[in-house]
Parts: structure tokens; C-alpha cells; sequence
């Protein structure tokens, strides 16, 4: 029967994708660290110490990293919202989607139709303020926002402050923020000055030894084996990729789907040509949209710049253009 059989042994525990948790989330442990601490907090119903952002270019697995957390967050019984900022058009379309709205709001709208004339504040904030602390209150909560980036100005400030309300009232909350390398730049125009005492992590790529775990782990988990020399052409070709790791774990195991023999450097090479022919794709996608934005040449510039870099500052970043 179609579907009958286990996809995870038919197909690999490697997935890439959006979002996706990696069968091995290497390389994370310190932001894995960080957000078992602030959970940790939530669990025990009280306020965490600020929030949490990351940032850093796609494909890194910013994503992956908040799917990880909403999981922890559901094995602890802690309450969890997670939203792109492509979805939230508006602070009145959160307030509709929340679609809470207090008993003595409602019960002074009702005096009001009847000729009371009562006046209330039920601004969009104030409702979603009103939601949020009521399922914190309930079991705490975690809020996701990915792609931060993008996310429309006035929206962010009421956000942030409604959150920050909440904190200063000790309710059990915690906010992650992710985004690409312009966040740091679009959260303070937000005027929110106190989201730079948050827990702020700048995402880049997997050392050479992490890279090495993200394929070998998952391979000997499910049963198969991979040459050292393979390994370290897979690891060099990825330069430490997390995207471009699990295209390289997807296609080798389908490359010796049905053997028992271990992954060699000649499956490498007669994977490569499917694996350069996705990587391409990808590539010229992300080019597409650097030339939409007209910052095809600043790309350029500092990828040349930062050619052996692991991670660059915003500053750094700045520095690099002014000069070039």
C-alpha cells in the first residue's frame, strides 16, 4: 500500500528544506544552552531576563533552530505562538487573529449601545496585550517571530512593548526573534532602545568539526557508514553550510540507497552533479534578489572581504562598504 513504508528509512533522516529540523543540530549548542535557560525560567512561571534574537544570513538554520525550540517548549507544557512577519500585516490583524477581547470591554460596549455613553480604550494593542497575558498566565509562553527583518515598523514597536509590559508585570514570557544580518539595523528604528539588553546571538556558519558531526551522526544513525575522505570532501564542498549539509546528506543516501558498502568518495563524485545542479538553483535565486534590491555588487564586495570569515559584525559589515 502506497505510504506504507517508513519514509524515514526509504528517503533519509536528511530533509532540506525551510524550517526543518536537521536529523543533527550541529554546531548549536550555545543557543540550544541559551534557550533551555530561558525555558528553564518559564517553566518554573516566572519572567525571563529579556529577549532573545538572532540573526544572520538564510539558510543557516535560523529557522530549524525555532522549530527545536517550539518542541522543547510543548515537552516542558510551555504555551508557544510562533508567526513569520509575512503573516502579521498589521497590529489590528495580530489583535483580530489573538481574537480575545476582555468580558468588561464587551459588557461597556453593551452600555454604550443601550445610551450610556461610557468610553473605553480597546486599542489594538491593548487587546493583544490582553491575550498574550492571559496565556502566559495559563501555563507561560514562548512567541516566535522569523523573519523579523521584514516586519513593518509600527507592528514591532507595539510588539516589543506589549512584551516588555509583560515582563515589567513578571509574567512568565519569552519573545525569539530571527532575521537575516539587518535586523540589529530595523529593530532600532523600531525605537524600541531596550531590545539591545536582550540575549543577542549573530548566526554564521558550522566550524569544520560541527559540519563534520551534521553528516556523520545522522549517516551512522540509520545505519550507514562514510569514509573519512569522503567526509572531509563533503565538509570542504559545504564550506560549512548548514543548507548546502543536508543537500550533501540527501543526495549520498540516495546514491547508495539498497548497499551496504560505506559511502565512498566515488559515490561523492557521482552525487556531486545532482547536489551542484540544487546548490545552483539555490544560488542564482539569492542572486536574483540581491539584483532586485540593486545590492548585487555590495554582495560582491563583501563576499570578497569576508571570504574565510566564519562570522561578521554589523560593524564590520559597514566598514567594508564605506570603504568600498
Amino acid at each position: 500500500m502506497r505510504g506504507s513504508t517508513d519514509p524515514l528509512h526509504t528517503h533519509g533522516p536528511f530533509v532540506p528544506g525551510q524550517g526543518r529540523i536537521p536529523p543533527y543540530l550541529a554546531g548549536r549548542e550555545a543557543e540550544q544552552e541559551l534557550i533551555r535557560t530561558q525555558l528553564d525560567w518559564l517553566e518554573h512561571n516566572q519572567a525571563t531576563g529579556g529577549d532573545t534574537i538572532f540573526y544572520g544570513p538564510c539558510g543557516n538554520g535560523k529557522t530549524a533552530l525555532m522549530a527545536w525550540e517550539l518542541r522543547e517548549a510543548d515537552a516542558r507544557g510551555i504555551a508557544t505562538m510562533n508567526f513569520s512577519s509575512k503573516e502579521i500585516k498589521s497590529t489590528e490583524w495580530l489583535a483580530r487573529y489573538l481574537s480575545i477581547v476582555p468580558r468588561w470591554v464587551r459588557a461597556l460596549r453593551g452600555l454604550s449601545a443601550l445610551g450610556f455613553g461610557i468610553q473605553t480604550r480597546d486599542s489594538a494593542e491593548g487587546r493583544i496585550g490582553y491575550a498574550l497575558a492571559r496565556r502566559a498566565r495559563r501555563r507561560g509562553l514562548v512567541i516566535e517571530i522569523d523573519e523579523m527583518h521584514t516586519l513593518p515598523i509600527e507592528v514591532g514597536q507595539d510588539t516589543l512593548h506589549v512584551v516588555q509590559r509583560m515582563r515589567y508585570e513578571e509574567l512568565p514570557v519569552m519573545l525569539l526573534l530571527a532575521g537575516t544580518t539587518d535586523l540589529p539595523r530595523h529593530l532600532n528604528s523600531m525605537e524600541a532602545s531596550f531590545w539591545d539588553r536582550s540575549k543577542i546571538l549573530s548566526w554564521g556558519l558550522l566550524r569544520s568539526e560541527a559540519a563534520t558531526d551534521a553528516i556523520r551522526i545522522p549517516m551512522e544513525a540509520g545505519g550507514r557508514a562514510i569514509s573519512a575522505d569522503a567526509l572531509t570532501q563533503v565538509v570542504e564542498e559545504s564550506h560549512g553550510y548548514p543548507y548546502f549539509l543536508q543537500l550533501w546528506g540527501e543526495m549520498l543516501w540516495a546514491e547508495v540507497s539498497g548497499s551496504s558498502h560505506p559511502i565512498s568518495l566515488e559515490a561523492v563524485r557521482r552525487a556531486r552533479p545532482r547536489f551542484e545542479t540544487a546548490r545552483n538553483l539555490y544560488r542564482q535565486n539569492r542572486h536574483a534578489e540581491l539584483r532586485r534590491a540593486r545590492l548585487a555588487f555590495v554582495a560582491a564586495t563583501l563576499a570578497s572581504a569576508f571570504r574565510d570569515a566564519d562570522k561578521v559584525t554589523e560593524f564590520e559589515v559597514d566598514a567594508s562598504i564605506k570603504l568600498g
